[in-house]
């Protein structure tokens, strides 16, 4: 077994040492599709433990020996990202059988989020609606202008809570990252997998490019191109899969 217990939580070494039995014991199933999201209760805190689906064995051989695995980079790209921007990280753990990668976990704390933004995203409705998404967009280009392009921009993937009169976002599910220094492509196909209509991508995008300084009518037309583009995308792809 490989891991690594972020130094400011040696007294979480005995939930590294069983993670297998307290997985099993988990108090709260959060997710159990391609890779299972368990709330795990530990002296008398709450932890999110992830794990990974056994990959394939060339995947198995490459995250053993040429690669980061998913669970190492989610580790990492927390601790780059900050507990400001996603739930604090706590470890990552890697489990191997014949010098090849089986099980793999990434630990971080429980973020008591209120919701997720995707019901804000459809429900024209949802209270304070446009404000939140303004704070969205506020939020984005924080992530932005830290050089910072989170790769599955995804509704589930932006958690909100409500604290006092202002709103935390935090993003979850980071193994797909990339650290550089955005142009305005970048920036604006982040907000593509988001997948909204034209009126909640005017709110955030109208928002976006007054931040940005930049023609709102310019920013709005190429971010819904870009949309439309990975529409298509993954239209095609579904079909070629035969969804």
């Amino acid at each position: 077994m490989k891991y690594q217990l972020h130094p400011n939580y040696p007294q979480l070494q005995p939930l590294i040492d069983s993670i297998e039995i307290h997985f099993q014991n988990a108090s709260q199933i959060l997710h159990t599709e391609r890779n299972e999201i368990r709330v795990v209760e530990f002296a008398g805190k709450n932890y999110v433990v992830k794990s990974f689906k056994i990959p394939n064995i060339i995947n198995r051989f490459a995250y053993r020996y040429l690669r980061a695995s998913k669970a190492k980079r989610s580790y990492d790209y927390s601790l780059k990202l900050g507990a400001e921007l996603c739930p604090q990280p706590i470890a990552y753990i890697e489990q191997f059988q014949h010098g090849l990668l089986t099980h793999s976990y990434y630990i971080s704390h429980h973020f008591n989020y209120d919701v997720t933004i995707r019901p804000l995203l459809v429900d024209e409705d949802f209270a304070n609606r446009h404000e939140i998404l303004q704070k969205f967009a506020e939020f984005t280009y924080q992530l932005h202008e830290k050089n910072i392009l989170h790769r599955d921009y995804s509704p589930g993937n932006i958690l909100i809570k409500k604290q006092g009169d202002e709103y935390q976002f935090k993003v979850i599910d980071v193994n797909r990252m990339q650290f550089k220094r955005l142009n305005l492509k970048d920036r604006l196909t982040n907000f593509s997998r988001l997948m909204v209509d034209d009126a909640t991508m005017k709110i955030m995008l109208d928002h976006y490019a007054q931040l940005i300084n930049k023609s709102k009518h310019e920013i709005l037309n190429t971010a819904t191109n870009y949309r439309d583009q990975f529409a298509h995308r993954r239209e095609l792809k579904n079909k070629l899969r035969g969804r």
